[in-house]
């Protein structure tokens, strides 16, 4: 009864002890049959090599080679995983080279913007505040961002900017150049822009309207804006400064003049002076600028810087073949393939009734031209000389009609038609022309304001076949037309025509010849240029 009452309780011990010896006993048991002598081992050794080298190696050889193998694979799998690192790594440390150039843009942009906000409106000048307007809506439009900007500052465009800025003196402007800044910043950014823009402007002719020297000014510069200038110049590089300074005139002449006024300043900066003087009016040219007192010095600065402006209201296109007449010089020069072919005399507007400034093209000429007398003329002289009377006029050669109440004025064809035999067309609303004449004595004096605002020239049918350039033309061939019909020879192109006004103009010879400011025109620009 004892024993069966306890063999309930002590199964879970004797269950327990169990599995815990059994280990031991299976240790206990093998070790005999390993025994060097046992039939175990002796049937084991019995065994092909090739056998007992896979599959009855020594026990406690296992373990090791086990580690070694875990080893190799931890190795190989850390070699992987090293070389996915790297693969990883490189596009990474791009990514992140990358998000902080782009932190570095957005915080420019940002910066920009901030400056942006008031810098448009706080310029009290008018005509600077809308340029500043300009630049602020162009940067608007890229999204603030900076166009002077790169990894090592400012761009090369603005350093090759800021070297045309700071020689901006040479052609007489007047621009205030930003210091250069070791790096890049906001301020810096819109002081360079705003340079460069004025410049631009300054330099295709903003800086005098002619409108407000005179009513017979035609000529209107195009003045280049804010954005056409930061794009021409912006993204040209080391380009960028010659950029900025091709918006100044390209015309030769204007070069010319650049050059003397670079001598005159370097003559004044090292003085020898003489006791020889120069006039505005002085025939003479001026050869040695060294030798001019002081304040006739300056005032040929002044004039030089005058003329230059006035360049910049020409047209940039002038024409390699063309006709100019020079108001102040009383001369006209026909151009072909940019080499002048001739120089003639003329005589141009009194000051009551000036040659008007304008650029038009000569599509035709007419050989014994008919003269329609201007209405101008017949209120103020005809009429007057004639008590109101036109028709007496027709005893004197006229041709009189009326039409609606207005008379009209004509003079036929013939020796002494006011427009000689030969007239030069350049349609325009102002009715002037280039014109023969018969009172050929003018030709023979220094000073030539005579007309009422045509151009007559001394040497017509010479000038006529030069314009015409075709074989059959000559002067002889044209001159044999005269008679009291008309003939109109229409040019195989039509030849562009400027009416100039420039009172400094560099000769042949290099030297600088002033000529009268006969309308006044040079005084009013060196007036509003401050000079």
């Amino acid at each position: 009864m004892f024993r069966v009452s306890l063999l309930p309780q002590a199964a879970p011990f004797v269950i327990a002890g169990a599995l815990l010896a059994a280990p031991a006993m299976a240790q206990m048991s093998s070790t005999p049959n390993d025994a060097p002598n046992s039939p175990a081992a002796a049937e084991r050794g019995a065994r092909p090599a090739l056998e007992g080298e896979t599959s009855d190696r020594p026990a406690a050889d296992a373990p090791r080679e086990a580690d070694e193998q875990q080893q190799t694979d931890e190795r190989q799998e850390l070699d992987q995983a090293l070389e996915k690192r790297q693969e990883a790594d490189a596009p990474q440390g791009v990514d992140e080279q990358q998000r902080a150039d782009e932190r570095q843009a957005t915080d420019a942009r940002e910066s920009l913007a901030r400056a942006l906000r008031d810098w448009s409106n706080e310029e009290p000048d008018v005509g600077r505040s809308v340029q500043r307007s300009e630049i602020a809506a162009y940067y608007k439009n890229r999204d603030y961002a900076p166009i002077w900007r790169d990894a090592d500052g400012f761009t090369k465009s603005a350093k090759s900017a800021l070297d045309t800025l700071r020689d901006a003196g040479h052609d007489g402007l007047r621009v205030n150049a930003p210091a250069q800044e070791s790096s890049w910043s906001a301020a810096g950014e819109l002081a360079l822009s705003e340079a460069v823009a004025d410049y631009a402007a300054q330099a295709s002719g903003a800086r005098v309207n002619p409108a407000t020297i005179s009513p017979d000014i035609e000529e209107r510069p195009s003045v280049v804006k804010s954005p056409q200038a930061l794009d021409a110049v912006a993204e040209a590089g080391e380009e960028a400064g010659a950029r900025l300074a091709a918006f100044n005139p390209p015309h030769p002449a204007y070069a010319a003049l650049r050059e003397k006024l670079a001598e005159l300043r370097a003559a004044r900066g090292h003085p020898r002076r003489e006791a020889a003087t120069a006039h505005e009016s002085d025939a003479r040219p001026i050869t040695n600028f060294a030798s001019l007192p002081e304040a006739t010095a300056k005032r040929v600065e002044a004039e030089i810087i005058a003329n230059m402006e006035r360049w910049r209201w020409e047209p940039r296109e002038m024409g390699a073949t063309r006709l100019e007449v020079n108001i102040p010089q009383f001369e006209t020069t026909f151009t072909r393939d940019n080499h002048i072919v001739l120089r003639a005399r003329v005589v141009v507007g009194k000051k009551t009734s000036p040659t008007p400034v304008f650029s038009d093209v000569m599509p035709y000429i007419i050989i014994n031209p008919t003269w329609t007398v201007p209405e101008s003329i017949i209120e103020k002289e005809l009429e007057p000389k004639t008590g109101g009377k036109l028709s007496k006029l027709r005893k004197r050669g006229y041709k009189v009609t009326f039409r609606n109440g207005r008379a009209i004025v004509q003079q036929e064809p013939g020796e002494k038609n006011a427009l000689g035999r030969l007239k030069f067309v350049f349609p325009n609303d102002l009715l002037i022309y280039m014109h023969d004449t018969p009172q050929k004595k003018l030709f023979a004096r220094s000073k030539r304001a005579f007309s009422h605002g045509c151009v007559r020239v001394q040497d017509p049918f010479k000038l006529a076949e030069e314009v015409i350039a075709r074989p059959g033309y000559d002067e002889k061939r044209l001159k044999a037309l005269i008679g009291k019909k008309e003939h109109r020879i229409n040019l195989a192109t039509p030849v562009p025509v400027h009416i100039e006004y420039f009172t400094a103009v560099v000769n042949d010879e290099g030297a600088l010849k002033l000529y009268d400011d006969i309308y006044g025109y040079s005084a009013k620009v060196r007036s509003a240029l401050a000079l």
